[in-house]
């Protein structure tokens, strides 16, 4: 099977497409899916060029990829026909899902095990040309249920600042705070993206033509706001500390935030983790279907492209996903 590769830690470069992979073998609680479309997150460059700290787990050489959608072929030994249908991962489903915290297998490949409680069915009446957005799904939509429920607790009349807003996690954070009783949530992007912002129900700060620290403390009157989202974190995380309303709380999504120098000032900081669960998944399904989770890709590449890809993901201004479709 075809799969990507790669037996270093550096550049796009080191991206490899190997043509003879070996079709992998589903474990126990495992399922085999013929992946279609791989979704593509910042995370994926990061444990590549080896700056994330998942990069230290990674046994070389490794694949690529967190999460995807594609068709269920078979099942571990304990997943007979049967056992999968009653999951609703009966052979020939139309899947999403993502590989765990835990498991470092990539998913830029034609076929893979993954466990059978990381997936959930893509709805029947779904069109083939929409399934990009199933395959980029799953991740930020994970991650941001940790961010909003989990880390920030967003609660009712709670006022809200998201860095970074149409990115892909940020088009599933604006909606899901408001889901949880914000406010008002306002989000950061560039001014060409304002629209967008408005179309998700926050209010835009185009950071490019003004100064969102000044567009906040006028919107809130210098109290600050209740939560902060923090997509950036490297421009952004210090300066939003001078923000945050009494008792407030910041949550920055980078796993290797240092959330020191807000607990020196008594801030509440949490780093958000990710739970990869069955339940969650499907809450996911609800939102996209019923059109409250609307997110958005906003390029779709063949696989052979891997490393165009993986340096449109490191430039850190894509508009919702990127996405790798295998029949392209």
């Amino acid at each position: 099977m075809r799969a990507i590769t790669y037996d270093r830690f550096g550049s796009p470069d080191v991206l490899t497409l190997v043509t003879d992979a070996p079709q992998p073998e589903p474990a126990e609680g495992e399922v085999l899916v013929q992946v279609t479309h791989v979704g593509l997150n910042p995370l994926d460059h990061k444990i590549r060029d080896g700056s994330s700290r998942l990069a230290s787990l990674v046994e070389l050489p490794a694949g690529t990829g967190r999460e995807m959608a594609g068709t269920v072929i078979g099942g571990g030994p304990d997943l007979d026909d049967y056992e999968l249908g009653s999951r609703g991962l009966a052979p020939g489903t139309r899947v999403f899902g993502m590989r765990p915290p835990g498991d470092l297998r990539g998913t830029a490949c034609e076929i893979i095990a993954i466990a059978a409680d990381a997936l959930s069915p893509v709805p029947t009446e779904v069109e083939a040309e929409d399934l990009p957005r199933w395959a980029g799904l799953a991740l930020v939509g994970l991650t941001a249920i940790a961010a909003v429920d989990d880390a920030a607790e967003v609660s009712a009349g709670q006022t809200v600042l998201i860095h970074g807003g149409t990115g892909g996690v940020g088009q599933m954070l604006i909606p899901m705070a408001l889901e949880a009783g914000a406010a008002t949530v306002w989000a950061t992007g560039r001014a060409a993206n304002a629209e967008r912002i408005r179309e998700l129900g926050g209010e835009p700060i185009a950071y490019d033509e003004a100064d969102w620290q000044q567009e906040i403390d006028r919107a809130t009157g210098g109290r600050g706001v209740d939560v902060v989202l923090d997509t950036h974190y490297d421009s952004t995380f210090l300066p939003s500390l001078d923000h945050v309303a009494p008792g407030g709380r910041v949550v920055p999504l980078p796993t290797l935030a240092d959330l020191t120098p807000a607990r020196e000032r008594g801030i509440t900081a949490v780093i958000p983790e990710i739970t990869v669960t069955r339940q969650r998944l499907d809450r996911l399904v609800i939102g996209l279907r019923e059109g409250h989770y609307r997110l958005e890709v906003s390029q779709v590449l063949p696989l052979e492209q891997i490393a165009r890809a993986h340096e449109l993901l490191a430039d850190g201004h894509t508009r919702g996903k990127i996405v790798l479709d295998l029949n392209a």
